[in-house]
């Protein structure tokens, strides 16, 4: 099983430091399902969508709430080969979006109409991971 949305402990790490002056970057790794598993009273339910296809509605419902909080998606791509770390693991997108701060990342997080779209999220995925990153100068 993988990890698709955040533990209890997570979201409380996360709340713990939303006070915390400063932009940070997410740096987001997701593996797709090969088919999207929606809720059954869910109105894509019946559409027999890919993962991919799922998680491109994620994007789409999400891009006007993080141009709305001045975030912004800073690089994406599709990975093709681990040269370092376990050969078996496979990531079919990456991306790294940047907020001005934790406190407008868990502003969106806690929009309700933000959480309508994160439903195409959690039936698309079928792993990810999403790590909190301090921006720093190289050198």
């Amino acid at each position: 099983m993988g990890s698709v949305n955040p533990s209890s402990e997570q979201i409380a790490g996360m709340l713990a430091s939303a006070g915390a002056p400063g932009a940070i970057n997410m740096i987001n790794l997701i593996r797709y399902r090969a088919k999207a598993d929606y809720p059954a009273d869910h109105a894509s339910a019946a559409e027999n969508l890919t993962g991919e296809q799922a998680y491109q509605r994620y994007m789409a419902g999400t891009a006007p709430h993080i141009a709305k909080l001045g975030a912004r998606v800073v690089w994406a791509g599709a990975p093709n080969l681990v040269v370092i770390g376990p050969a078996e693991e496979r990531w079919d997108m990456a991306f790294i979006v940047e907020y001005p701060s934790v406190a407008a990342m868990l502003s969106m997080i806690g929009d309700g109409e933000y959480q309508k779209m994160a439903v195409h999220r959690t039936a698309a995925v079928a792993d990810s991971r999403l790590i909190r990153c301090e921006p720093r100068a190289m050198g």
